[in-house]
């Protein structure tokens, strides 16, 4: 939608500016690209206000007959976290190449293998 500028006059489409308080977004104003004018607040529409892509989840979810909550991943370490090749006591690291001590291969400093074994500290 463009407009005409009341305070420079100018055509121009109208940009949205985050207005803040601190750090913390309180709204969003529209103003002029060119001169920087306030030309109030953004038209609400109902679009806006409910999330489309939460509204289409729970359609697809309905549509399959999966109305239960997904139980989230726990993603907290156990006892198989950092066994990469670059935490194991046999990777030698060269500038341009990482080889393992063990067979004299190059590896991928994240790579695994069954032969790891925890590097000295």
């Amino acid at each position: 939608m463009s407009i005409i500028c009341p305070h420079c006059g100018e055509k121009t489409l109208p940009r949205e500016k985050t207005v803040r308080d601190g750090l913390t977004a309180v709204g969003v104003r529209l103003v002029c690209p060119f001169c920087g004018g306030d030309l109030g607040e953004p038209p609400k529409s109902e679009a806006a206000v409910k999330p489309v892509a939460a509204d289409s989840c729970d359609r697809l979810a309905a549509l399959l007959g999966e109305v239960e909550k997904t139980v989230k991943a726990d993603l907290a370490p156990d006892e198989d976290y950092g066994r990469f090749c670059r935490n194991c006591g046999n990777f030698l690291a060269h500038p341009f190449k990482c080889v393992c001590a063990r067979d004299h291969r190059e590896v991928d400093p994240m790579g695994e293998c069954e032969f790891f074994s925890k590097k000295e500290e």
